[in-house]
C-alpha cells in the first residue's frame, strides 16, 4: 500500500483540473461570472471527527442560508479525503474539508486550490494497546492504521520514523488504511498494533486502555490539523461568498471557544443522540490537544518535510501562497 498509488491519483487529478475548472461552481447559476454574489446551490464535504465542529455549527445553524437567502446547501460527510478530492475536481463539491497533508499534496500536484478557512490545530497521537510497544522502534513489522497513506496522520508517522529510526519510510510497509471508527475498533480488538488517529478517537482509545506512543506536536510543534479549501476559479467567481464563508467559520469557532455549552448542544443534536452534549463539551474544551482557530500554523514546516522525503515536488515560498486573502490577516506559518 504504497504512497505511490495515492500520489498517482493526485497526478491524474491535477491533469484534469483545467478541463473541469469551469465546473467548480457546479450546480450554480452561470450568472456568477456576471457578478452574482453567491451560487444557487453548493456542496460542502467534510469527514469524521470533532475537529470538523466549526462546519457542523455552520450547518446546523444554517448560517450560509441566512446570509444568502435562496441558497441551497448540501452537506456530505464522507469517510476519507479521496472522494472529496475527486468531487472537487469534477465540480460536484465546491468546498472540501481535509487534513493539511492532502491539501499540500493536491497543491503540489497542480490542483488549483487554496485554504479559505483553517478549522483547528490538533496534537495527533499514535496509540497502542500492547504494553511492549513503547516507541516507534517497537512497531517494525507491526500493523499501523492511518486514514490513508497520503493523510496527515501518515505524514506524522513518517516524521516520527525519521526522528526515531533515521528513515522516514521505515514503517511504510506496515501502513493499513482505515477510517477513524474502523481503526478504533480494530485497535481495541487486537486486529492492528497501532493507530495514528485524531480527536476524539485517540481520547476514546486512551479511555479504553490504549496508551500514547508518540505525539505530532513533539515532532512538528503546534500545527494546523484541518482546513477548508476551494478552487481559485470558485473564489474568483464568488469572492463575496468566499469571504463570508470564512467569516461564518470564524463565527462558529468563536462560539466553540466562548460558549462551549451552547456549541456542545448543537453538536449533540447533529449526532442524533449518539454522543451527549456533556461529552462534546469535554472534547471541545481540551485546549492542549485541540484548539479551534482560523490561524494556519506549521504549513511551510510540514511542506518542507514532505518535500525532503519525496512526497512533495515543491515547497511554498510562504504560507500565504497556500491561503486566500481572508486568511492573510492571521499570523500564519
Amino acid at each position: 500500500m504504497g504512497v505511490l498509488t495515492n500520489l498517482g491519483r493526485w497526478a491524474l487529478a491535477a491533469l484534469v483540473v483545467a478541463l473541469v475548472a469551469v465546473a467548480s461552481g457546479a450546480g450554480s447559476n452561470a450568472r456568477g461570472a456576471a457578478g452574482r454574489a453567491a451560487p444557487r446551490n453548493i456542496t460542502i464535504a467534510y469527514q469524521l471527527g470533532v475537529g470538523y465542529a466549526p462546519l457542523i455549527i455552520v450547518k446546523r445553524q444554517r448560517l450560509l442560508e441566512k446570509a444568502f437567502p435562496g441558497l441551497h446547501v448540501e452537506w456530505r460527510q464522507l469517510a476519507s479525503v479521496t472522494p472529496i478530492t475527486d468531487g472537487m475536481i469534477k465540480g460536484d463539491i465546491q468546498i472540501g474539508a481535509m487534513g493539511t497533508g492532502p491539501m499540500l499534496l493536491g497543491w503540489a500536484r497542480g490542483i488549483n486550490w487554496k485554504v479559505i478557512a483553517p478549522l483547528d490545530d490538533a496534537d495527533l497521537w499514535l496509540m497502542a494497546r500492547d504494553p511492549s510497544i513503547r516507541t516507534v522502534a517497537d512497531l517494525r513489522g507491526k500493523r499501523i492504521a492511518t486514514p490513508s497513506a497520503a493523510s496527515i496522520q501518515a505524514v506524522v508517522l513518517r516524521k516520527m520514523a525519521d526522528a526515531k529510526l533515521g528513515n522516514a519510510r521505515a514503517l511504510d510497509s506496515s501502513l493499513i488504511s482505515m477510517d477513524h471508527p474502523e481503526g478504533l475498533e480494530a485497535l481495541l480488538a487486537g486486529q492492528i498494533d497501532a493507530h495514528l488517529t485524531s480527536p476524539p478517537y485517540q481520547w476514546m482509545e486512551q479511555q479504553r486502555g490504549a496508551h500514547i506512543v508518540g505525539k505530532s506536536y513533539a515532532h512538528f510543534g503546534a500545527h494546523s490539523f484541518l482546513v477548508t479549501v476551494l478552487t481559485q476559479e470558485f473564489y474568483n467567481r464568488y469572492p463575496g461568498f468566499s469571504r463570508r464563508f470564512h467569516t461564518l467559520v470564524k463565527q462558529a469557532i468563536d462560539m466553540l471557544n466562548r460558549k462551549p455549552r451552547t456549541a456542545a448542544a448543537i453538536l449533540a443534536k447533529d449526532a442524533r443522540g449518539e454522543t451527549s452534549a456533556g461529552q462534546f463539551r469535554s472534547w471541545i474544551t481540551r485546549k492542549k490537544s485541540l484548539t479551534f482557530t482560523t490561524r494556519p500554523r506549521g504549513l511551510v514546516r510540514m511542506a518542507a518535510f514532505m518535500n525532503r522525503i519525496g512526497l512533495l515536488t515543491k515547497v511554498p515560498r510562504s504560507w500565504r501562497t497556500l491561503v486566500f486573502p481572508p486568511v492573510y490577516r492571521t499570523k500564519g506559518s
